[in-house]
């Protein structure tokens, strides 16, 4: 049920502009579109269309979204480019590519409140509470959701106020102690849709209903309510709402032992397959797959393959996509402001000329021949000095220029370089196994294997892109660190969860000696990122059976927190160098692949927190890593 609850969230996506869309609309927005003169009208069609389509065919949707941004960011539209970053994020939630969906959805609130734009606030608001309850951050959701409500109540949104509620209802409806608001907040949303005849919002509503039907033990309404959904979706060529209504389906026939709930699964993976939405349930294809490999049926091997390379294609386009936008409105404000210095110096230049040019004719008119060839001179002599001494200055400033110009250069070829070397291997990999597949060269049992390990790798390598992602923008949008109290037992052990697999690999040993209630004031996902690196490299370069020792102590003020493995250690030449940019002369064996990115990211995540950080050597075999915090 978590699963469902997981999609319920996308459902809530489908707003508000698309309150009435009908087929078609859709038919004559295109038709219209070659008769379109006006850009801005032009680019609010094309977010029309990324509405329309959102529920009907996921890349369509990507497609006009990407259009109507980039021609808002040409025109300088700020309407059109709200819409445009709202529908970006919402194909990449539904891909599903969740932190950058977020980073699209943050920039679309920002947006919308300098344009004052009070609707775009709202569903800015609920589209990230929707990410937080997602990430299983239920008090950011409740917060963020909480303020969406608050601007619909001001600003009169009643319409939009029921997608809202919605939203208030998924995120809610699995604390107890929240439930009868939720459900409360449920019928009102169902009140406002028949209100307004919003034909989309009472279906969605009613894949609600039927959850609440279940839980007062309405088994069969309920399914007869999800089937008549499931009808009316497909008749309206609405795909998302019909896959999302028949995984309910068969989480209910499920629950009751139904032979049946297969029928509904593969009905909800021929909805995906039509939508675009194959992403969203690859555990389904998973599922399915292992269910009929018995049989010889490899549909559904080939179909989960074809989604794991769509979804590190996609991480690429993402990348892309974000990182221009981001950097093009750097390189936009950078030009005005370079413009504008240089019309102010040309209006100071010629107000310069001017002034001497009256001064001279001021002094040949009241002064004899020689003062004023004397004056003359002594004047050039002058001038000649300042001359020098400016342009000793202006040399300067251009030599500090063209250093800092080369610096951010090697910083960019350095990055785009690593960047490159941590993606290139994994890529390399997946097109390997993939060939193998497509050889027919593999029993069933080795292909579900090697499905498994492209899993691992797709999964491990997203991690690492989400990281860099969160690095680049502490860089671009400068870094506010607020720290929290966190238990440290508790996050040393989600983080040993986390690599599980790793170690029951190698059959290591872990030992955690820290003292009971021992907490640390940081920020969660940069100390976590550093834990993660820190015992992945332990992991990495342990023996098998070997032992790993997460020791912490508190002195002076400080906390230490220390990672031991018994591997073969670092090379001593590359020790001063493993924390910093500069290492292109010096290449050991330790580091290993995507090691130097993730060292370096860890050095400024915990400068960033006051801390530092260190490695060394252990007396006897392998090394030790540890970092240091105030508290």
């Amino acid at each position: 049920m978590s699963c469902l609850r997981r999609m319920g969230l996308y459902v809530l996506l489908f707003i508000p502009q698309a309150l009435f869309a009908q087929h078609n609309d859709i038919i004559a927005i295109k038709n219209a579109l070659p008769r379109i003169t006006d850009s801005a009208n032009y680019a609010d069609a094309l977010n029309r269309l990324s509405t329309l389509y959102l529920p009907r065919q996921l890349d369509s949707s990507g497609v006009y979204a990407k259009r109507a941004k980039e021609l808002s960011e040409r025109i300088g539209y700020n309407k059109g480019q709200c819409d445009a970053l709202r529908g970006m994020g919402r194909y990449y939630a539904l891909r599903p590519h969740r932190y950058l969906s977020f980073l699209f959805y943050d920039n679309a609130l920002a947006a919308c409140r300098a344009a004052g734009d009070s609707a775009g606030v709202a569903v800015s608001l609920m589209n990230i509470g929707t990410f937080y309850q997602y990430q299983q951050q239920h008090a950011e959701a409740q917060r963020y959701i909480n303020r969406a409500l608050k601007v619909t109540w001001d600003m009169g949104l009643d319409s939009l106020r029921a997608w809202v509620l919605a939203s208030y209802y998924v995120i809610n409806e699995s604390d107890s102690l929240a439930l009868p608001t939720a459900q409360k907040g449920l019928q009102q949303a169902i009140s406002l849709a028949y209100r307004y005849h919003d034909e989309l919002g009472i279906l969605y509503t009613r894949l609600f209903t039927a959850n609440e039907q279940l839980r007062a033990g309405e088994v069969k309404k309920a399914e007869e309510n999800l089937k008549s959904v499931i009808a009316a979706a497909d008749s309206a060529g609405l795909n998302y709402i019909a896959m999302y209504a028949c995984l309910q389906l068969t989480g209910y026939r499920i629950w009751q032992q139904q032979a049946d709930s297969f029928q509904y699964q593969r009905q909800s993976v021929n909805y995906a397959v039509a939508g675009g939405y194959t992403g969203l349930i690859l555990p389904v294809i998973t599922s399915l797959y292992n269910r009929y490999r018995q049989s010889g049926d490899s549909g559904y091997s080939r179909l989960a393959l074809s989604v794991m390379m769509q979804q590190q294609e996609d991480m690429q386009a993402g990348e892309a996509d974000y990182l221009s936008y981001a950097f093009g409105d750097e390189w936009l404000d950078s030009l005005q402001q370079q413009n504008q210095s240089q019309k102010q110096q040309l209006a100071m230049n010629k107000a310069a000329n001017h002034f001497w040019y009256y001064q001279l004719l001021i002094i040949a008119a009241i002064a004899v021949l020689l003062v004023i060839l004397v004056i003359y001179f002594v004047r050039a002599y002058r001038l000649s000095r300042k001359n020098t001494a400016s342009m000793a200055a202006l040399q300067e400033e251009i030599r500090l220029g063209n250093n800092a110009l080369r610096d951010s250069d090697d910083f960019k070829n350095k990055l785009i370089s690593m960047i490159a070397h941590d993606f290139r291997t994994p890529l390399h990999n997946i097109v390997n196994i993939t060939g193998f597949i497509d050889e027919k060269s593999l029993t069933v049992s080795e292909a579900a294997n090697m499905i498994s390990e492209v899993e691992h790798t797709a999964a491990g390598t997203l991690v690492i892109f989400e990281e860099i992602l969160r690095w680049i923008r502490t860089q671009l949008s400068g870094f506010v660190y607020r720290p929290e109290i966190f238990p440290l037992e508790e996050m040393i052990s989600n983080t040993v969860k986390t690599l599980q697999h790793l170690i029951t690999g190698k059959e290591l040993r872990i030992i955690m000696d820290i003292p009971a209630n021992t907490t640390v004031a940081a920020d969660y996902e940069m100390l976590q990122f550093i834990h993660r690196n820190f015992l992945h490299n332990a992991i990495k370069f342990s023996p098998d059976n070997g032992l790993i020792t997460v020791k912490a102590t508190r002195n002076n003020g400080w906390i230490t927190v220390a990672f031991t493995d018994e591997g073969s250690g670092i090379d001593a030449a590359m020790l001063p160098y493993l924390f910093t940019w500069n290492r292109n002369a010096i290449e050991g064996e330790r580091a290993g692949k995507g090691a130097g990115l993730a060292l370096i990211i860890c050095k400024d995540f915990i400068d960033k927190m006051n801390g530092r950080i260190n490695a060394e050597n252990n007396a006897d075999e392998g090394s030790t890593f540890y970092y240091q915090l105030p508290g």
